[in-house]
């Protein structure tokens, strides 16, 4: 007889969890049983421990069934049912997480020999800051392309705001870049906000403080301002936008 044609129950279900803590299931095999069972199981256990034995959604292939054997074990142990807890699926998932992140690695020195091989002219202009962005690239960091003249006046005017020298500089080299620990500068992200009566365009996302901080600037001046909204206080931040880079970001990735 096949195993979804046997009546749950008690029984039925304590014999499920004694294979899953000794080892014996695959997380496909409980994934499949959990659910074509799930209803059954919720009607036999209390709403605690139907939590700890659901499987959990994770990118991981064993996490799930790991998981579910620890609310196995509690289960079993509560109701007096002695049995072998077997370490098969916590070493699975520690060799998945290890392989995981040795792949993450490898991508980040790719990435990071990439971003070296293909600006060579941002460890001219930027030395400090290239270097330090070098050392920190995550795959899923974003470096663009240089921005046209063309591109910069579009925006300038969509903006109706005059770019400082200095950042037009920046994106003449890029057009945006996205660093996971918290920097966001994106050409087609700019716009306008107003604070304290104060009108200012932004220029993109600095976490020095909290998430969601702002690099802002003002209508004439190179300086750049940066906007602590968690203070909801408008400071300045440096004299342009190379002092931005060289100093306070070249720092920031160091320190992060």
């Amino acid at each position: 007889m096949k195993e979804s044609n046997v009546p749950m129950n008690k029984e039925t279900l304590t014999a499920k969890l004694v294979d899953l803590v000794e080892g014996r299931e695959t997380p496909e095999s409980w994934k499949n049983w959990w659910n074509e069972h799930e209803l059954e199981v919720e009607t036999l256990l209390n709403p605690g421990e139907f939590l700890k034995l659901k499987p959990c959604k994770h990118g991981f292939k064993w996490v799930p069934v790991f998981t579910s054997q620890k609310g196995a074990v509690a289960i079993l142990e509560k109701n007096g049912v002695k049995c072998n807890s077997s370490h098969f699926y916590q070493e699975q998932y520690l060799e998945e997480l290890d392989a995981f992140c040795k792949e993450q690695k490898r991508q980040q020195r790719e990435k990071q020999k990439e971003f070296k091989d293909k600006h060579p002219a941002w460890f001219k202009q930027y030395p400090k800051f290239s270097k330090a962005l070098s050392k920190i690239l995550e795959p899923s960091d974003e470096i663009l392309s240089a921005a046209t003249e063309a591109e910069i006046d579009r925006q300038e005017e969509l903006l109706k705001f005059i770019f400082p020298a200095k950042v037009r500089e920046f994106f003449l080299l890029s057009a945006g870049i996205h660093v996971s620990t918290g920097l966001t500068i994106m050409l087609s992200g700019m716009f306008y906000v107003t604070i304290h009566e104060e009108q200012y365009c932004v220029l993109g996302e600095f976490w020095k403080e909290a998430d969601g901080d702002q690099l802002l600037l003002r209508h004439g001046e190179e300086t750049i301002w940066y906007y602590a909204h968690e203070q909801d206080k408008v400071k300045p931040l440096c004299n342009d936008m190379t002092e931005l880079l060289e100093k306070k970001l070249a720092r920031y990735l160091h320190e992060n």
